[in-house]
């Protein structure tokens, strides 16, 4: 916790403040302090003697229930939960109509129902999910938990519950088969690229092998299914969104020659080459494949690919002769003041939306900023780029992939990509593909 709420640790904390009570209960919550014993029984007694009058009165409401509720669905002590359910009855309903439906929300969480209500317009859409996922849990509503893994995966959290999913699948005798398949679909609505290795391996050892025995796994390098790639109206969608961003953002700087240099090289490399669509065709972020440098050869990608291009910034005077006779006219520079990372992206889709791309930049901020919180444009962007990128370690780079990065079910088998996203192995992010068949 921050030093300003460091007083809840203590067995005697001075008198409380009423006017940084929300701040407080959110770093606790944040922190998942409310697990110490002593916190715990500090924020009771915050509780307890909070006034709730005033013209905030109504946010304070909703979060002393939002906290009650949270705390007890995350702790197991009955005594504590049965303090908080009473705790929870005697605070005052809000005034405002949508404070009083979510505090409602959250005080019925605490409650045995089978019914699941509608979060569509809730502001704690995340924290009240998790609160029912819990409570199902808990109760071992296996009707309930599979309604809120289909409908809510992001906010369930299931693999934080994989222990509790799985007992309540065997009290209900649940046969294997379903709960490799509910598995699965939580997997593809959660990331519906491929799963981390982390997680996969946590799955095995806990539950796809030890618990459904009728199971298998075979590991391969090859998926018989066709790959297939973005339309070419995704691609113009793109485009245009990468274009708005450069041309309204105040981050980042790029000539507008410059940026209109790409669509001009692209075009003349494209008949140079007879390129079609970005096929066999690989961009590579020259600076971040060099760590920083030029390198002075790539012959792992030259390997893989039959057509390399690059982008990079004009290399100082001493040694710009040298760099760019090195590139032999296949490299587009932009300069050092640049945001390059906009160049190379724009650079990768105009050749057409089978392009590959060399990087370890993960462009998160370009992909808030580019889709602005559009789920039609984000889908496009990671159905793109997912693909599209090759990770790279020490001037090698992944093999060259002939199927799409998809979790998802061929011949009643499914297709599953494990891999570490973070690169964080020794074979850059150690991607396999497995088939996980029922028997």
């Amino acid at each position: 916790m921050t030093p300003q709420f460091q007083f809840l640790t203590s067995l005697s904390p001075p008198v409380f403040n009423d006017k940084t009570t929300q701040s407080l209960l959110a770093e606790v919550l944040r922190c998942h302090s409310y697990l110490d014993e002593t916190v715990f029984l500090n924020t009771i007694k915050l509780l307890s003697n909070t006034d709730t009058a005033g013209k905030r009165a109504d946010g304070l409401r909703l979060a002393k229930t939002r906290y009650i509720s949270i705390v007890f669905h995350s702790i197991k002590d009955d005594q504590h939960r049965k303090s908080l359910k009473d705790l929870a009855e005697k605070v005052e309903n809000c005034k405002i109509p949508m404070f009083r439906n979510e505090q409602s929300l959250f005080q019925n969480s605490m409650q045995s129902s089978d019914s699941i209500p509608n979060f569509t317009k809730c502001m704690h859409k995340s924290d009240l999910i998790l609160c029912y996922f819990r409570r199902e849990l808990k109760s071992m509503n296996w009707e309930n938990i599979r309604k809120l893994l289909n409908l809510y995966p992001k906010h369930c959290l299931l693999y934080d519950h994989i222990d509790k999913f799985i007992e309540t699948a065997k009290k209900r005798n649940i046969k294997p088969q379903e709960i490799v398949e509910a598995l699965m679909q939580f997997s593809q609505a959660n990331n519906p690229y491929y799963i981390e290795k982390s997680d996969f391996e946590m799955l095995l050892k806990k539950s796809i092998l030890p618990s459904c025995t009728n199971v298998t796994k075979t590991m391969f390098t090859r998926n018989n299914t066709e790959k297939s790639f973005i339309s070419s109206k995704d691609v113009e969608l793109l485009k245009r969104k990468i274009d708005e961003y450069v041309h309204n953002s105040k981050e980042g700087y790029v000539k507008s020659k410059e940026y209109g240099k790409v669509r001009t090289k692209v075009s003349e490399w494209r008949k140079e080459k007879k390129v079609k669509d970005g096929e066999n065709l690989v961009v590579v972020d020259a600076l971040n494949y060099g760590i920083g440098q030029d390198r002075k050869e790539w012959n792992s990608i030259s390997k893989q690919f039959r057509h390399v291009v690059f982008a990079t910034r004009f290399p100082p005077m001493p040694i710009r002769d040298e760099v760019i006779k090195r590139y032999n006219g296949n490299a587009l520079f932009c300069d050092k003041l640049s945001a390059d990372d906009l160049i190379i992206l724009r650079m990768a889709i105009e050749f057409g939306r089978q392009t590959s791309l060399v990087t370890n930049d993960q462009y998160r901020d370009h992909r808030r900023a580019v889709c602005n919180g559009d789920p039609d444009v984000e889908k496009v962007w990671d159905d793109f780029l997912i693909d599209a990128v090759y990770r790279h370690k020490d001037g090698n780079i992944e093999t060259h992939r002939n199927f799409n990065l998809r979790v998802h079910k061929v011949n009643g088998h499914w297709i599953l990509p494990v891999l570490d996203s973070e690169g964080n192995s020794d074979k850059i992010r150690d991607l396999k593909v497995f088939r996980i068949a029922l028997a």
